[in-house]
């Protein structure tokens, strides 16, 4: 069987846990015209450079070129998924929830009823930050330390903590991700002169630790976890039991989650624990939980093969923690 990814995030890895322990199972990937190829995939394509009709075009021509029998798209589903593929396309939610799940303002919203909702202001214009600013000591404590990011975004880009200290934080050490309130303002005052902002959404960033959960799930129903809590050490530590997984599993049925996806909690000052996102697709992370047996690649596998059933997803019951290595080949 042959499995295609298009623009997934650590693909070398994922495709390799996958081939390992589906035998017979071919991975591909494509990838951005200027992005990395790692090896890991038979074979990953470089993207073209067209609109949405011309990439289904192009998708369809590498599915019947290359035979390929699901499509696991992270760029260009909604297109995807109204096209007419000569192959099975696999989504990890439905049209509604994916476009909730990818607007972290509408999800904090829609999460308020839940004791684990993150209270988030949208900001629309630079007044609009400067007044939600004035407003943090009332809104969140006088300890609140505020935080931005984008609306719409992964990989944390365009995160920043605003602080009140040291204006020249952010030049000394720019991968903390903090700088002074009135040097963003005025940064952002100046890119209004220019065009409209896009919308991002304020928070008040949470201390820690961050336990993100890697799961295995079938439409809406949890079938396997594995929580990685990171720590000050730099090291992960893997459970596959975890006093948080009763959140995890409330929200992979609230938005009927399928596949393996990613949700990430962050401990609040006061000891409780918040949402911050669901990633609608595999966290490069899950590698890590792979390699000590969480089973949850090797699971989604073999379900996508049609070798086992929902049932039949086993693994191994993990805590342990973990540490990395960087080689440079």
């Amino acid at each position: 069987m042959r499995i295609w990814f298009n623009r997934g995030f650590s693909l070398a890895s994922i495709s390799q846990a996958m081939m390992a322990a589906e035998p017979g199972l071919d991975v591909y990937a494509s990838v951005a015209k200027g992005m990395p190829r790692h090896a890991g995939p038979v074979e990953t394509w470089i993207e073209p450079d067209v609109d949405t009709v011309g990439y289904v075009a192009w998708v369809r021509s590498q599915v019947e070129a290359h035979g390929i029998d699901i499509l696991i798209p992270t760029h260009y589903r909604n297109a995807l998924r109204d096209a007419d593929l000569p192959c099975r396309v696999e989504f990890p939610a439905g049209r509604r929830a994916l476009k909730l799940l990818e607007d972290k303002y509408r999800f904090a919203e829609d999460l308020r009823d839940t004791e684990f909702h993150l209270d988030t202001v949208l900001i629309r214009s630079s007044d609009e930050l400067a007044a939600a600013l004035a407003g943090v000591g009332d809104r969140w404590g006088s300890d609140a330390v505020p935080c931005v990011k984008p609306r719409n975004g992964v990989n944390g880009f365009g995160f920043w903590k605003l602080t009140r200290d040291k204006p020249m934080r952010h030049l000394e050490n720019p991968d903390g991700r903090e700088i002074h309130q009135d040097l963003y303002l005025a940064a952002l005052r100046l890119e209004e002169k220019r065009k409209p902002i896009r919308d991002m959404v304020l928070m008040d960033f949470l201390p820690g630790p961050e336990v993100s959960f890697d799961i295995l799930a079938e439409e809406g129903r949890m079938l396997r976890y594995a929580a990685r809590t990171k720590l000050h050490t730099g090291r992960q530590r893997i459970q596959t039991t975890h006093p948080l997984s009763d959140y995890a599993r409330q929200l992979v049925e609230r938005f009927t989650l399928h596949g393996t996806v990613n949700i990430q909690f962050r401990k609040h000052r006061d000891g409780s624990w918040k949402v911050l996102e669901i990633n609608a697709r595999p966290a490069g992370g899950v590698v890590y939980a792979e390699a000590v047996g969480a089973g949850i690649l090797a699971g989604w596998a073999g379900l996508l093969t049609g070798r086992m059933t929902a049932d039949e997803v086993t693994g191994t019951m993990i805590d342990t923690e973990v540490g990395f290595e960087t080689m440079v080949r």
